[in-house]
């Protein structure tokens, strides 16, 4: 399956599509490496398309003065058996990886710059040869090149045992910190590191985003025996920050099952809530659409929910409250035991009674 650009002439696409030749032997060298200005802009990728990254990098060598091809073995991509759904699951990787493009943002003065940049420019998976071929976009080449200084490397075959794109966001983000040993960083910012800055729906509560994507994450490196804890910044009931303290990675601990590694806070979080956090599983609604989807069913309106999460915050008390007092009127609206003028008003005067300060009087 070939991914090329091609010219137009007269409303009519034509592609140069090269006949299928087996690729030289690939040479992939045993470290990745990045400009940290790469390394911590956002940018969300599946675990292939991670590991197709991690593995493009090994492509580069950087002692050389002009980016290689890539050249990888289909075989090194997955680890499956070889069958169409596995081409189809790499092809749909490529296809996406094409589209990524990198936001890097800077500062001089009061001069604020936006530069936008592609990462591949060209790939071609040929199930005949059994190699994914390409070309890294040109412009990435200060990002990946002859770096001398603000970059970060990591051993690919550590990335590779890596069975999450947010284990693989996250290891590379505190690879480039692990020099200093602590990185405190805004949640919103670390959100978009790891997800992509053109998702503002997924995980915007703390409590999801460590419950589905930061904690799984760090039960992975902990099974390489990176210790790496987190403790949660709060201004007010929110979480604003996040604080990282970073030791140095020690040998890789021996075969465990990962739910066995506990995930260390320095915050004060009791210890039945963090059995619970780490017991579910990605596919459950997060309670961020629980609690929005419990509140449309009782019939309030957008701004009104709104203000609900803005005042839960991520208080996990008061969340369990919530679901707990709202669920006998959704049962009596659903089951017909009541009949409601307005189910929505009726929701309000209820959260207004269980908790004072959701709209506090004014004085």
């Amino acid at each position: 399956m070939n991914f090329h650009a091609g010219t137009y002439i007269s409303g009519i696409s034509t592609f140069a599509v090269p006949m299928p030749t087996v690729p030289a032997a690939a040479t992939l060298y045993p470290r990745a490496y990045q400009a940290n200005a790469l390394v911590r802009a956002p940018l969300k990728l599946t675990h292939v398309e991670a590991r197709i990254f991690a593995l493009a990098l090994g492509c580069i060598h950087q002692d050389q003065t002009e980016l290689p091809g890539i050249s990888i073995p289909l075989s090194r991509v997955m680890t499956q058996k070889k069958g169409g759904s596995v081409y189809e699951t790499i092809r749909d990787a490529c296809k996406s990886l094409m589209s990524k493009v990198v936001s890097i943002e800077s500062q001089t003065g009061n001069k604020k710059r936006f530069t936008a940049y592609s990462i591949i420019s060209y790939i071609d998976l040929n199930e005949g040869t059994g190699f994914l071929t390409g070309n890294f976009a040109p412009e990435i080449k200060p990002f990946l090149l002859q770096l001398a200084e603000q970059y970060t490397h990591v051993e690919i075959e550590t990335l590779l045992t890596l069975k999450s794109a947010h284990a693989h966001r996250l290891y590379w983000l505190l690879k480039s910190w692990d020099d200093v040993g602590l990185w405190e960083v805004d949640f919103g910012t670390l959100r978009k590191q790891i997800l992509g800055d053109d998702n503002d729906v997924t995980y915007t509560l703390f409590y999801d985003f460590k419950r589905y994507a930061l904690e799984p994450a760090l039960r992975e490196l902990h099974s390489l025996g990176w210790m790496v804890t987190y403790e949660p910044i709060k201004e007010g009931k929110k979480v604003q920050a996040v604080r990282f303290t970073i030791p140095k990675p020690q040998a890789l601990l021996g075969e465990q099952d990962l739910a066995s590694v506990p995930i260390k806070t320095t915050s004060k979080t009791r210890p039945a809530e963090k059995q619970m956090s780490l017991a579910l599983t990605a596919e459950l609604p997060t309670l961020h659409q629980r609690i929005v989807t419990r509140l449309h069913k009782l019939k309030m309106t957008e701004a009104q929910i709104q203000h609900v999460l803005n005042f839960m915050g991520d208080d996990e008390a008061k969340i369990a409250k919530l679901m707990k007092v709202s669920h006998p009127l959704l049962r009596d609206f659903e089951a017909g035991n009541k009949v409601f003028d307005n189910l929505g008003g009726v929701a309000i005067n209820l959260l207004k009674t269980e908790f004072p300060g959701l709209y506090p009087t004014l004085k």
